[in-house]
């Protein structure tokens, strides 16, 4: 009975860690002069505000008219980060992830209830991917007008992975963060 017991606590536990990240407390993201470099490797003090929410590590810098985002996870499949609501409807989501042959794969969607699909966007100033060590690192240069609304003193972000080098693979981790604008 105790081996029993033990395994389904240990099985719970593997399932929830494997399905959701909790989400963490508002980073606070102001407006700063210096531009992180979007070449797929996040460097020490590169951008202003990080945080990790296992199995996941996030990036944040922001100057007047561009935010820079990056994303991190023990994964050989896909990464993603979505801006704009805290669930993935109506998310602007950039999910990518590096083939077999080292070629990076990025699309821009958008969330629609627990789905997502293409959209034509002008937000993407610029990206880069890298898989290295069993970790793949997404750094997006985006257009800050088309993630924050004149005013907005809150940003909201969702970010997930997956095991598969693809589009429409399930995520094995997801969550969301509140990031407080300055």
């Amino acid at each position: 009975m105790k081996k029993i017991v033990t395994a389904l606590v240990a099985g719970a536990f593997l399932f929830a860690a494997g399905y959701a990240i909790a989400q963490t407390g508002p980073l606070v993201l102001p407006v700063g002069k210096e531009s992180p470099t979007v070449d797929g490797v996040v460097g020490a003090s590169e951008y202003a505000v990080g945080t990790e929410v296992r199995p996941v590590k996030l990036w944040l810098s922001r100057t007047t008219d561009t935010v820079f985002a990056a994303i991190s996870a023990q994964t050989t499949g896909w990464v993603a980060l979505g801006f704009g609501s805290q669930r993935m409807n109506g998310a602007l989501m950039f999910i990518g992830f590096v083939d077999s042959g080292g070629k990076t794969q990025l699309k821009v969607q958008k969330g629609a209830g627990h789905s997502h699909g293409d959209l034509e966007s002008d937000a993407l100033v610029k990206f880069a991917m890298k898989e290295a060590g069993g970790v793949t690192t997404l750094e997006l240069e985006l257009k800050a007008d088309s993630l924050i609304a004149k005013g907005a003193t809150e940003l909201p972000i969702i970010f997930a992975m997956g095991g598969a080098d693809s589009f429409i693979s399930l995520h094995r981790a997801r969550g969301s963060q509140l990031v407080k604008l300055q």
